[in-house]
């Protein structure tokens, strides 16, 4: 029901900090989704009132009506046409915060031209009295409640509303538009009372720190390792391999470290040789999770995020591993699957290997998986490239129908120059077609 999260693991070192923490009212700072207030919450027997603060829109409503106020939520004029369906659902505080937290998935979709975000608000039109009623069952169901929620710039916050001696806990958004960028949708249709305040500068994000180290009990989670914090250092949360660490600064109380532990296994099959030739039958093979995190650690660029496929797919030829590729589910257009991850075995002699995954990632073999998975048609595919050079030596040349869609620059990865997007049919060739086609074009260029 809630949207977004700080990890379990850090929520876990919250809980055993707030063990030690005298009895008086705790304040949480940014409080997002107010996770480190349930966390709060959740605790045997605890009584200490718990106060929240934010400034965005979604996490307002939610702080208001935890802490029992009326929500001053109205669809803004110019959007009472075609949003007028929701105005019975914002009749009580309980029905326009379900309202709200239902908006923040389909008013991507309102206003928008295209057969997809039409039918995509559509069904919701369909479904959202069932939805509605089970939102306003969860909330209905909550015990945490707020002495107190105040809207507006944590500066201001723990300078002038919360106590001097009191435990401050805190997890802010230290990256630029954070608060903007989050449910921009509940702004762009509702009129609510917004607050002022300035976008955190490295001056503001300094004073934040300052305002949290001068009081007896406090911690703090921040994305970045601080050297001068270093002494408060009490733990270390990645949970993913390659994910972001949160680095957890605090009064007191015990140290912890939390390590990824990524589950793989092994593919029952040999990979090409260093000198091998590249054999006459290719083949592609479903892989399971752990089968495709451990190929993937050992041939994907160590710069590209790790995700989680819905189908992964090891390449074959003769017997002999080549490669790899996976899909996730269409992203915009609902015809075409998103190829997250492509990448050939490193060591062959064979320079153009990776043009070979993506035909085999193309063909009609792949397109007859992808469709069994999502019980859909599907008949092209996209994928981003980031590189330093305005076209990618992969999807570039040499793949039939492939055509460069965008070009970004600079890339949002923030390590390479551009980021591009490619696309090209699905199923327009069988892995043979693609083999021998791949061999006629690209098979004789080799390392010497």
């Amino acid at each position: 029901m809630f949207h977004g999260s700080i990890p379990a693991d850090l929520r876990s070192i919250i809980y055993e900090h707030a063990e030690s923490w005298p009895d008086t009212d705790l304040y949480v700072g940014c409080s997002g989704n107010f996770t480190i207030e349930r966390t709060l919450h959740s605790r045997p027997g605890e009584r200490r009132a718990i106060h929240g603060n934010d400034v965005q829109a979604y996490s307002s409503a939610l702080g208001w009506w935890l802490a029992g106020r009326e929500l001053d939520y109205r669809l803004k004029d110019e959007h009472r046409e075609e949003l007028a369906w929701l105005e019975p659902y914002l009749a009580t505080s309980t029905d326009t915060l379900a309202t709200l937290m239902l908006g923040t998935r389909f008013l991507q979709y309102v206003g928008r031209e295209g057969v997809y975000y039409e039918r995509m608000v559509r069904a919701t039109v369909g479904q959202f009295p069932s939805m509605h009623a089970k939102t306003v069952g969860k909330l209905s169901a909550l015990t945490l409640r707020l002495a107190d929620y105040y809207c507006g710039d944590v500066r201001d916050y723990l300078r002038d509303v919360v106590a001097a001696d009191a435990p401050v806990a805190m997890f802010p958004p230290f990256y630029a538009g954070d608060y903007e960028q989050q449910f921009a949708g509940i702004d762009e249709f509702f009129d609510w009372p917004a607050p002022s305040y300035d976008l955190l500068d490295e001056d503001g994000k300094e004073e934040i720190i300052g305002a949290v180290l001068d009081r007896p009990h406090w911690i703090l989670g921040l994305h970045i390792a601080r050297d001068e914090l270093r002494p408060w250092l009490r733990g270390v949360v990645q949970t993913s391999n390659r994910g972001m660490p949160i680095y957890v600064y605090a009064s007191s109380g015990a140290r912890r470290v939390v390590a990824p532990a990524q589950q793989v296994a092994p593919i029952l099959l040999p990979k090409i040789g260093p000198g091998e030739d590249l054999g006459d039958r290719m083949a592609i093979h479903v892989l399971t999770g752990g089968q495709f995190a451990a190929v993937r650690s050992q041939f994907m660029s160590k710069t590209i995020l790790p995700g989680s496929p819905l189908l992964a797919c090891g390449v074959s030829v003769d017997g002999k591993l080549v490669g790899a590729f996976a899909y996730l589910p269409p992203k915009f257009d609902p015809s075409t699957a998103y190829l997250m991850s492509d990448f050939p075995v490193s060591w062959t002699r064979y320079r153009r290997l990776a043009k070979l995954i993506v035909m085999a990632a193309a063909s009609r073999e792949a397109q007859l998986l992808l469709q069994r998975s999502l019980s859909k048609r599907l008949t092209g595919w996209s994928t981003t490239a980031f590189t330093d050079r305005p076209n990618s030596a992969k999807y570039g040349r040499g793949i039939p129908g492939v055509k460069l869609q965008k070009r970004s620059d600079a890339a949002a990865d923030g390590i390479h120059r551009y980021q591009l997007q490619y696309g090209g049919p699905l199923g327009n060739w069988t892995l043979q077609e693609a083999l021998a086609e791949w061999k006629r074009r690209h098979g004789k260029d080799e390392r010497r």
